[in-house]
């Protein structure tokens, strides 16, 4: 005689994440796991939705491996400072909120001193835009993704 054991698993259960939120001086400030040459680290950022693409500083560049000098020169970017001139770095793989992301693309910048403070870089639109949902309850210091 065979015996079946049938569990259920609310399905829901795999399909969402919920992720912890730093909010600080009216920014909200993530942890992202970045895959650089020598080493995985992870990285505090300003998540900002009014920034197309994604950046970050020259010195979190540095500290994962990179030699400044060597990377493609990119745009200039419009910054609340004025236009500055970027690089082009391909991280080999951004976590956030518990997708994986292969081969993201960001500029590299100098920070102001006081953004340096307390980020090393800043998440844009163009990491959000990966998800289906997200959903941010700042009352109970989360983000839900699906």
């Amino acid at each position: 005689m065979s015996v079946f054991y049938c569990i259920l698993i609310d399905y829901k259960l795999f399909l969402k994440l919920n992720a912890p939120l730093l909010i600080e001086n009216k920014k909200i400030i993530v942890t992202a796991t970045i895959k650089g040459v020598k080493d995985t680290r992870d990285f505090d950022f300003i998540l900002d939705t009014g920034t197309t693409k994604s950046v970050i500083d020259n010195e979190t560049a540095v500290r994962l491996g990179l030699d400044l000098h060597r990377l493609e020169k990119g745009d200039r970017l419009m910054t609340a400072g004025g236009a500055i001139h970027s690089r082009i770095l391909k991280l080999p793989r951004v976590s956030l909120f518990g997708k994986d992301v292969d081969n993201f693309e960001v500029s590299v910048i100098k920070f102001p001193h006081q953004i340096t403070l307390i980020a090393d870089g800043l998440i844009g639109m163009d990491f959000l835009l990966k998800f289906k949902n997200i959903k941010f309850d700042f009352d109970a210091k989360t983000v839900e993704t699906g």
